[in-house]
């Protein structure tokens, strides 16, 4: 087990800041939809973000880390894609038979850019 990564206060400040920005996101959202009359059909949805909002956290901090975009940065945001669809599926109510196919075509970005990824190598 690597101590250093559970001792290092950057990694700490890092997953408390994403975690308040989320939790302050979640709550901007419930008040806008309380004076709004905007209605999340399926508000509990909202806790499907909270790991795609970590997963765009690590990509960023690959870059941040490696200068540029790698293929384990593409990786993360590709993968987060499919959650995040999901998350907005339940949140509009929408029509699971209307909207399948875009799980295609999030596969089919998820492969061109893992291609590209390896073509930047």
């Amino acid at each position: 087990m690597n101590t250093e990564e559970n001792t290092n206060p950057d990694k700490r400040k890092d997953s408390g800041m994403i975690s308040g920005l989320i939790m302050i996101a979640i709550g901007v959202i419930f008040l806008v939809a309380q004076y709004s009359g905007f209605y999340f059909y399926n508000w509990w949805a909202l806790f499907i973000l909270i790991p795609v909002f970590a997963a765009w956290n690590r990509a960023f901090n690959i870059f941040r880390e490696v200068g540029e975009i790698t293929e384990e940065a593409i990786q993360v945001v590709t993968g987060s894609l499919f959650p995040l669809f999901v998350a907005l599926i339940f949140l509009f109510n929408m029509d699971w038979g209307r909207v399948w196919p875009v799980f295609i075509i999030l596969a089919g970005l998820s492969a061109l850019a893992r291609g590209w990824g390896q073509q930047s190598d």
